[in-house]
């Protein structure tokens, strides 16, 4: 019965459909379904904040480092690039531009450096009441998003040093694109 609903998800996770806004003609395309299931091996990377080495409980996903949500908005508050990070209990995170970020409690804890399995977040994701689309896996009951996702939509400054295996993260420049 289980293997029969995973496939059910998989099926019908292959066929979302995503349209283009801002045309009269919408046209459909085709959306890459991501894994329900994976294997989250903790990040060996260095990340450095507004110039700051800081430490995450992060993980790399698909050559994606992923980090949690609520650690991301809470190393970024205080910035022009701040954001605050609301659950409304009918499975829907928000993220609202420009309001600091209310500490909950456990933001830029350590993990014990053990891969993990993360399930495919399906909660319904709004930035400013807009629905948006965000790679998120959940991770022991925390939501891990893509780290270039975030930064995309909140207009990120993001750097990759592969010789020094450094993330920067720099709420001075804006987002660039890989």
């Amino acid at each position: 019965m289980e293997r029969d609903i995973d496939d059910f998800y998989k099926y019908y996770t292959l066929k979302l459909i995503k349209y283009k806004s801002g045309t009269k003609n919408t046209t459909p395309v085709d959306v890459p379904a991501e894994p329900t299931t994976v294997t989250a091996e903790p990040t060996n990377s260095k990340v450095i904040v507004n110039g700051k080495v800081l430490s995450f409980d992060a993980y790399n996903i698909d050559n994606n480092n992923y980090f949690k949500l609520r650690d991301l908005a809470s190393v970024v508050n205080n910035s022009e690039k701040q954001f605050e990070v609301k659950w409304d209990n009918k499975n829907a995170i928000n993220l609202i531009s420009n309001t600091a970020y209310t500490t909950v409690g456990g933001e830029l804890s350590k993990g014990n450096g053990k891969s993990k399995t993360g399930n495919l977040n399906t909660s319904k994701i709004y930035k400013d009441s807009i629905e948006v689309q965000l790679s998120a896996y959940n991770i022991n009951n925390n939501n891990y998003f893509k780290l270039r996702d975030v930064a995309k939509i909140f207009n990120i400054g993001i750097t990759w040093d592969s010789e020094t295996s450094t993330v920067g993260i720099d709420t001075s420049i804006g987002y660039v694109e890989p």
